[in-house]
């Protein structure tokens, strides 16, 4: 078990975790203060309204989203190319089995991610809820017509505004900790610590853009993910792309790193 804690460590007490992190916090911080300049009356917007997961009136929401794969994997999903470039894979597993160091790493990496994005949701709810009443969304407006209508958590949206967030808040940070897992696949084929993080990204990008699908459904992570739903997604339809995304990486990963030679 030391060998879950080493991993753990070099997570979360590293410099690049400080840098994601303080990039969507400064991202929800800036989301904020323009919501406060733009109004000045307190008790114009609600809570619900002014959260960063779904905030539509700026464009801090859609960069959040965007961005979300590079916050994910920059703590620590590069580790996986760098460790095993620089060989300090191999130190590692004269003390331990290969399998323990892969899954301490896939924990660790997905932990990280984790928490890179769900710190700046919170801090952010917790900003704009020290702002603005906690209280009804408005039912005559945008945000309320658009998420009733994509069939992801109304009831809970309608009566329980922070418990919505707190759900979305949870789901996509464990979408953060899986696209960590894709990073540690693309490190089989990266060249770099850089092009092993670009990776998830790209393909998170990719894979939004083509499969956004329309009123039948869509099949975009980046769609699913995001608090505002733009699109209609079903329940089943985000269950299968999360167990997918959590089941073929790590498959991908125990194949590849069973039989490859470390020592």
């Amino acid at each position: 078990m030391k060998i879950y804690g080493f991993e753990m460590g070099r997570a979360f007490r590293n410099a690049w975790f400080v840098v994601s992190v303080a990039m969507g916090t400064a991202i929800g911080i800036a989301d904020c203060m323009l919501c406060v300049r733009q109004y000045r009356n307190i008790g114009e917007k609600a809570l619900i309204q002014t959260w960063l997961g779904t905030d539509y009136q700026f464009a801090y929401n859609s960069l959040f989203y965007v961005l979300l794969p590079l916050i994910a994997c920059l703590p620590y999903a590069g580790s996986c190319f760098t460790d095993m470039k620089s060989g300090y894979e191999r130190n590692i597993c004269v003390k331990t089995s290969r399998l323990s160091y892969m899954a301490a790493k896939a924990v660790s990496v997905a932990a990280s991610g984790a928490a890179a994005v769900a710190i700046p949701l919170l801090v952010n709810l917790f900003v704009c809820a020290g702002l603005y009443p906690n209280k009804l969304p408005d039912k005559l407006s945008f945000l309320y017509a658009g998420i009733i209508d994509c069939d992801m958590f109304p009831r809970l949206f309608a009566l329980h505004p922070v418990g919505y967030c707190l759900v979305f808040t949870l789901l996509d940070a464990v979408f953060g900790g899986l696209l960590g897992l894709v990073a540690m696949c693309v490190a089989r084929w990266s060249g770099s610590r850089f092009s092993t993080i670009m990776g998830s990204f790209a393909l998170y990008v990719f894979t939004g853009v083509i499969f956004e699908g329309d009123g039948t459904g869509t099949w975009s992570a980046m769609d699913m993910v995001n608090p505002l739903q733009n699109v209609v997604v079903y329940r089943y339809q985000m269950v299968t792309m999360y167990v997918g995304v959590c089941i073929i990486p790590l498959l991908l990963i125990y194949m590849w790193h069973r039989r490859r030679d470390i020592l």
